[in-house]
């Protein structure tokens, strides 16, 4: 029977093993295989049927371009540069000067916005309508003063419709934020319904989306105080999404960066998520659109609307949440299932970074606090597998003792355990607390911007990008990337991941093995050999931040498990080690 059990129990390992595989690095190549079969098929299908789309353009061509038709204003703050087309009133080039593209010297900054008839086009805008209008986007808006916006230099721009007219001042802050202050007014002799639309909209796929299931990339919008988000696939299944009820934002978002409107806050709205094509192109976008307004002849109403165009910085996303009620702002960043962990991990990682100088440090230290917080179920833990592994002679003993009858042996391990005060369910308690930290402090990782850059020491540059060095590139003597086919990347082992692998390792030798005996457990004590090894080549593609904390924790876990197992006076394989490289006899065993 217990052969039976540890067999099972060594088919369960190699499973998640092989899911672990399949979800982290099979199933995305085969998504995009099949992704990519089916735009050939459409591509081919496109040719026959479509007709030929407008060629696109240059981003700076289709800037000038449109300069020359509607007019720009230029934006200049110390986070953002760019400018805005006043058709439309359309915020459609955006870059943020405080964030470059790459670790390169001479590296560009982030984009965030193109306008339309460029590559990767993406825009903001937001204007009033009749109710059964279409979306404004040519509202022919003129303007009346300004002629560049900075924090101390607003514009002033005014729209004369049928029957109405609107007012609008727009500012821009010192960080990512851009407010339209309207004054709508009847112009007609009879009741008129307005509404107001702001729609985030984005051409084909962001180049830089990292198509990762643990993180939200799409549309994404607070309804209600309710959060309703879509994946980009699963949006272009879908094509529509409908959420009605108190205003709210929406926007597109992706790892790192959001582009919102944000609606007069208060009210009621209808936030949409859509996707279709516009000449020929693939469009995403998130859209809202507030309940009618009425006005009587001669009457006005003011109203406010904003655009957040920047970086997912949860301090200053808490800021406009408090300072201006933009409705749960913050949850603009994918804390995922565990955000009652995520949240305040992030928070204390980013406080440690800024505190000491070095978010890799900041990573070790955060870790060192979370181990000491865990010190008792630890303790716990690794003195049930101290006395565990005390008792394996005795065990033996019994197992040779016992070989042909099972249940007699079962029976006199269960007295040995009883004797000696082994409870081998004791140390099975830590493991869970242990398994939602590591999802936590990986989600806090991936997604925290201020990583983003971010060096640590030596080879370490990025925290979080994956290891630049490999065995494939000669640890960096040979002149080619980590990565050099895409292929080779399950090989792609880095220093980190060899870490990894041994302290793995080192902590696997402190551990019993299965007192059941008999082949399948050899087996499988064989298979768990292997593990540390296994899970380093899984491993080996995470963000080096995310590694410096699995080894890192080993280090840490390792030495208290040692420090506990040697208090029990058990020999471990690292005491044979060191006996052996030091001339050192082998202690006297006790059989007794």
């Amino acid at each position: 029977m217990e052969d039976q059990k540890n067999f099972i129990l060594a088919i369960v390992l190699s499973s998640i093993v092989m899911l672990g595989y399949w979800f982290f690095f099979g199933k995305p190549l085969a998504e995009e295989a099949r992704k990519n079969v089916a735009l050939e098929r459409a591509a081919v299908e496109q040719q026959i049927t479509a007709p030929e789309p407008k060629p696109l353009v240059t981003r700076d061509a289709a800037i000038s371009s449109n300069a020359n038709t509607g007019g720009r204003i230029k934006i200049d703050t110390p986070s953002l540069s760019g400018s805005f087309s006043v058709t439309g009133s359309m915020i459609d080039d955006v870059r943020l000067k405080q964030y470059n593209r790459t670790l390169e010297a001479d590296s560009d900054t982030v984009i965030m916005l193109t306008p339309r008839g460029a590559e990767h086009a993406a825009y903001i805008f937001d204007n009033w309508t009749t109710t059964d209008a279409g979306s404004g986007i040519n509202t022919p808006w003129a303007v009346v003063s300004g002629d560049m916006l900075t924090p101390t230099t607003p514009i002033v721009m005014e729209f004369n419709g049928n029957g109405y007219s609107v007012t609008r001042t727009v500012t821009v802050d010192e960080r990512y934020l851009i407010t339209f202050s309207d004054v709508v007014t009847n112009t007609s002799g009879a009741e008129i319904n307005l509404v107001r639309k702001g729609i985030s909209r984005q051409h084909g796929l962001p180049d830089d989306l990292t198509n990762f299931f643990i993180i939200q990339e799409g549309p994404v919008a607070i309804v209600d105080n309710e959060l309703v988000k879509m994946k980009y696939k699963k949006l272009s299944k879908k094509r529509e999404l409908l959420e009605t009820g108190e205003g709210g934002w929406v926007g597109l978002t992706d790892k790192y960066w959001l582009s919102a409107a944000i609606a007069p806050q208060g009210k009621n709205m209808t936030a949409k998520f859509g996707y279709r094509e516009i000449n020929g192109e693939e469009v995403y976008e998130a859209a809202y659109v507030t309940t009618p307004v009425t006005i009587t002849p001669g009457s006005s109403v003011e109203s406010i609307g904003r655009v957040f165009v920047g970086a997912k910085d949860r301090a200053v996303l808490v800021d406009y949440e408090q300072e201006l009620g933009i409705a749960q702002f913050e949850r603009a960043i994918d804390w995922g299932a565990m955000r009652i962990l995520v949240r305040p991990m992030s928070s204390v990682l980013s406080w440690l970074g800024k505190q000491v100088g070095n978010y890799g440090v900041a990573i070790l230290i955060m870790t060192f606090v979370i181990k000491l917080l865990m010190f008792p179920l630890f303790n716990k833990q690794y003195a049930s597998q101290a006395k565990m592994k005390k008792v394996q002679p005795k065990q033996k003993k019994l197992q040779e003792l016992y070989k042909d009858d099972r249940m007699k042996l079962q029976q006199e391990i269960m007295a040995l355990y009883k004797k000696e005060g082994v409870n081998p369910m004791s140390g099975c308690l830590p493991i869970i607390p242990t398994i939602f930290v590591f999802f936590a402090l990986y989600k806090t990782v991936f997604i925290n911007v201020d990583l983003r850059h971010e060096p640590f020491f030596g080879w370490i540059r990025d925290l979080s990008a994956k290891d630049p060095l490999s065995i494939l590139n000669g640890f960096g003597a040979l002149p080619w990337p980590a990565v050099p086919l895409e292929f080779l990347s399950f090989f792609a082992i880095g220093p980190l991941a060899l870490l990894y692998g041994i302290t793995m390792a080192m902590m696997y030798s402190l551990t019993p093995q299965n007192a059941g005996g008999g082949e399948q457990a050899e087996m499988m004590a064989k298979m768990m050999k292997f593990m540390p090894w296994i899970f380093m080549f899984i491993l080996a593609p995470f963000a080096a931040g995310l590694l410096i904390y699995w080894v890192w924790n080993n280090i840490l876990s390792f030495l208290q498990q040692y420090i506990i197992t040697r208090k029990f006076k058990v020999d471990t394989p690292i005491d044979a080690f060191f006996r052996k490289i030091t001339g050192k006899p082998d202690p006297v065993e006790d059989g007794s």
